[in-house]
């Protein structure tokens, strides 16, 4: 027998919860740090990496060139 007054409450199901409201000061820190890690990468990182990239397809050129030459001389 359950007491009297006392009203069980249903728990709620994960599907029917309400998630938290994002406070604004967080959304604000979120789209900062966002927008300097997007300049970081796209303005820093992907020219570093064309530029590493470059460098290596010059030094493969090279080399076949160099074979070309050597293999010619009946190396």
């Amino acid at each position: 027998m359950k007491p009297r007054g006392k009203v069980e409450k249903a728990s709620p199901r994960a599907s029917d919860r309400v998630p938290p409201r994002i406070n604004p000061l967080r959304w604000l820190l979120w789209w900062i740090l966002l927008f300097f890690a997007l300049i970081l990468f796209y303005g820093l990182f992907a020219p570093f990496w064309f530029g590493l990239r470059l460098a290596a397809w010059m030094a493969e050129f090279r080399a076949r060139r160099q074979r070309a030459r050597l293999a010619g001389q009946g190396y």
